[in-house]
């Protein structure tokens, strides 16, 4: 495999994440501040992370599927919403 075809599979992995993410943080009627307060993180990254821009960390990640009550496993699945 290509380091384009890597770099293109993680983008599209990390956006997909990022995805669920605002689509569990709107079905909870829950704003990215409140979210990132919840989790300690900056609303900033948030956004990136929900854009697909920027991997949590794996703390970031559980914490996040923890306050929105959801499987973390589910997140870094193949799995679509």
């Amino acid at each position: 495999m290509k380091e384009w075809e890597k770099s293109y599979m993680l983008n599209n992995k990390y956006r997909q994440i990022g995805a669920k993410i605002k689509y569990y943080r709107q079905l909870k009627d829950i704003d990215q501040t409140k979210l990132a307060n919840m989790v300690g993180i900056s609303p900033q990254y948030l956004s990136k992370i929900e854009c697909g821009k920027q991997m949590p960390s794996i703390q970031v990640l559980l914490l996040i599927a923890e306050k929105l009550s959801i499987d973390a496993a589910y997140l870094i699945s193949d799995r679509n919403v």
